[in-house]
């Protein structure tokens, strides 16, 4: 047990060091009313599309890993399941806008397909609404008769129209 304990201190000390290279970890980008994210306010709601949390790793604009959360070592962790790079495509929309929901920065030396990442450093539960780079609102994710929401907890006051 002892041993055990070390190890994963060994490993939460490892994630901190400072040349490990940075990750941003978020959902896929959901398209979202133009009109609905002008009216947000406080314990809105905001349905995201998404049954399953399947998240991404971002890097300077471009996805480099999918990733998906497991249970390792009776702690989370994410486990890189493909590695890509796909440049973000903004959606052209006069209706619609494409949101980031950021979780935050995480640190890992390789993306390798089977990896895993120890996430105890990350909530995981509240999230950051992104638009064009911008954050607009922070929340917590919800469920809702099974598919995944965000219940607003704070609205930025400078983009709020």
């Amino acid at each position: 047990m002892h041993g055990e304990t070390q190890a994963n201190r060994l490993a939460e000390l490892m994630q901190r060091r400072g040349d490990l290279p940075n990750y941003e970890l978020a959902l896929h980008l959901v398209a979202v009313r133009s009109s609905s994210l002008k009216k947000l306010d406080v314990n809105d709601i905001l349905l995201l599309g998404l049954n399953n949390l399947e998240y991404v790793l971002i890097d300077n604009g471009v996805i480099c890993a999918m990733t998906v959360l497991i249970k390792h070592n009776n702690r989370y962790a994410i486990e890189v399941t493909d590695t890509v790079k796909n440049t973000i495509k903004q959606y052209e929309s006069k209706k619609y806008e494409m949101i980031k929901l950021s979780f935050g920065e995480i640190q890992s030396r390789t993306l390798d397909v089977g990896h895993t990442i120890d996430m105890s450093q990350v909530d995981l539960e509240k999230v950051t609404l992104v638009r064009n780079e911008k954050k607009i609102a922070t929340g917590t994710l919800i469920n809702i008769d099974g598919e995944i929401a965000v219940k607003i907890d704070k609205v930025e006051k400078n983009d709020k129209n």
